[in-house]
């Protein structure tokens, strides 16, 4: 009988500490944009991330600045929805606030010139609109 009473008083106890804990742990940071891709020019625009975008974010992800990236295509609600949306993952805010000259440096290595990044830029101004971004922090359940 004593053991029954001293089980039932070890539950109830860590049920009251576990109850006082968040529902929750923080995870990693994400970056998440949401882009109009003019009608025909999804194919463009991936071809351009490929040329770009892409290369600099495995360069992110080998110095350890990003965990991931993707992009994910949507179908639009009206005729101006957006309908790709691009995901960033950095481990934690600290990475994702690196000095501006950190990222500018390896971009500048994967362009190699100026012109080119800014050919790159001007094409993509011309096949989507940028609706926003917004970023954020993973809150992961603790069940």
């Amino acid at each position: 009988m004593k053991n029954i009473f001293l089980t039932i008083v070890i539950i109830l106890i860590t049920f009251a500490v576990q109850a006082g804990e968040k529902p929750y742990t923080l995870g990693t940071v994400w970056e998440v944009s949401y882009i109009k891709v003019n009608d025909g020019k999804l194919e463009d625009y991936l071809k351009n991330l490929n040329s770009g975008y892409y290369p600099i974010y495995e360069e992110f992800k080998k110095k350890g600045w990003i965990t991931s990236y993707k992009a994910i295509s949507f179908n639009r609600n009206s005729p101006d929805d957006w309908n790709l949306m691009l995901l960033t993952e950095y481990p934690n805010w600290a990475t994702f606030d690196r000095k501006e000259e950190e990222w500018d440096a390896v971009v500048d290595k994967v362009f190699r010139n100026k012109k080119s990044q800014e050919s790159s830029d001007e094409e993509r101004e011309n096949i989507r609109v940028l609706w926003g971004s917004k970023v954020g922090r993973e809150m992961i359940p603790v069940i």
